[in-house]
């Protein structure tokens, strides 16, 4: 039995679900687990925090699902201060940040067999992990690089570091191996699938008659994709799902804008449209985005076609690319993901495979880099 530790800005509990969330579950299938969430505050409230909904649970564990989940709010929490000369009060109100860390977090931390954490601000507190459980495995999930999500360069400095304390980093993309110090303690663990969501069936909710499309999340999220879209095909229904303020100035008849819901419900939408849309944002996006984008992975598992920037088509069926902001390849992509005969098939692994690869390596040649 293994207890296991994430620590991640992601919440357990939720709506929107990233791979961190199907890899919490299975470790919760394995042993005990807990989930601590950290850089909530009344200012990243002010600023859109996507957990915004649990802010009235903070503060107090809660087990949901098998997983204790532990949101940590406070009135302030540090950022990314973008100024050299700010950078000594940065990096002290980062070290501040880090004294203050709950009494649960640090009990969490001592039991704790396996540590996974997340990229993104989590990986300050891996020294803190190595003080406080120097047996612990650390794993690092390298969810993203950390220069891409415009992480402080206190956070960066510090997981160079302590690069070393870390046992196992677990890359769902090969592309990310040139973003780390070394790569001896890297792995290759691609996203997994839950195949079993795609061979049921959900209620259609799509207007009758009408040809729908559906785009589902806010990661570089680009409007002008549906400002252009939208006015050349007034003969189909855009949805955006939970993609937040990103949408805000989007107003036509036939784009639909829903708020953030349940992985859950998102499925029919998946499941019933003609196509997907991944409007991804065209700003030096980097090329693991090719292997770790969810969304074109769900529309892959469905079966439907994606509309997606041609720096993201990377040879695979079913895809369909336009250049950001260009009229015509949009009308073109559009076209061709309707009238698209291509065979769509997901080829990925289970999420139990996947993490079983992440814990046992060695057993798994492929894995190696």
């Amino acid at each position: 039995m293994t207890r296991s530790l994430f620590i991640s800005v992601h919440d357990f509990r939720s709506l929107r679900k990233a791979s961190i969330h199907f890899i919490a579950a299975e470790m919760a299938r394995r042993g005990p687990t807990a989930f601590l969430s950290i850089g909530l505050s009344d200012l990243s409230l002010r600023r859109g925090d996507t957990r915004a909904n649990l802010a009235p649970r903070a503060n107090k564990v809660e087990t949901v699902d098998g997983v204790e989940c532990y949101l940590w709010r406070m009135k302030w929490h540090p950022f990314n201060m973008r100024r050299k000369a700010l950078a000594p009060l940065e990096r002290g109100l980062f070290w501040l940040y880090r004294q203050m860390l709950p009494a649960i977090a640090r009990r969490w931390i001592r039991r704790a067999d396996t540590v996974f954490i997340e990229s993104g601000m989590a990986p300050i507190f891996i020294r803190d992990v190595r003080k406080l459980n120097p047996a612990a495995r650390i794993i690092y999930l390298m969810s993203d690089d950390l220069e891409v999500v415009g992480c402080a360069d206190t956070i960066k400095n510090d997981f160079v570091r302590n690069f070393d304390m870390i046992d196992t980093v677990r890359m769902p993309s090969r592309y990310l191996l040139e973003r780390l110090p070394h790569a001896r303690s890297a792995v290759f663990a691609p996203h997994g699938i839950d195949r079993s969501i795609a061979s049921k069936s959900y209620p259609d909710p799509y207007a009758p008659g009408r040809i729908s499309c559906v785009s589902i999340g806010s990661m570089l999220f680009d409007k002008t994709f549906f400002q252009i879209a939208a006015a050349l095909r007034p003969d189909i229904d855009f949805h955006i799902i939970g993609a937040g303020r990103a949408t805000e100035g989007l107003d036509a008849p036939n784009i639909i804008i829903h708020p953030e819901m349940a992985f859950e419900k998102t499925l029919s939408y998946l499941q019933h449209a003609n196509f997907g849309i991944a409007p991804y944002r065209d700003a030096n996006t980097p090329r693991y985005l090719l292997d770790t984008s969810l969304k074109l992975r769900q529309f892959a598992l469905f079966g439907i076609p994606a509309v997606c920037p041609d720096f993201a088509l990377n040879d695979t069926p079913g895809r369909y690319g336009y250049r950001p902001g260009d009229a015509r390849s949009i009308g073109q992509a559009i076209a061709d993901a309707l009238c698209s005969s291509d065979v769509i098939e997901l080829e990925a692994h289970g999420w139990p495979e996947i993490v079983q690869r992440i814990l046992t390596p060695e057993a798994y040649p492929d894995t190696h880099v």
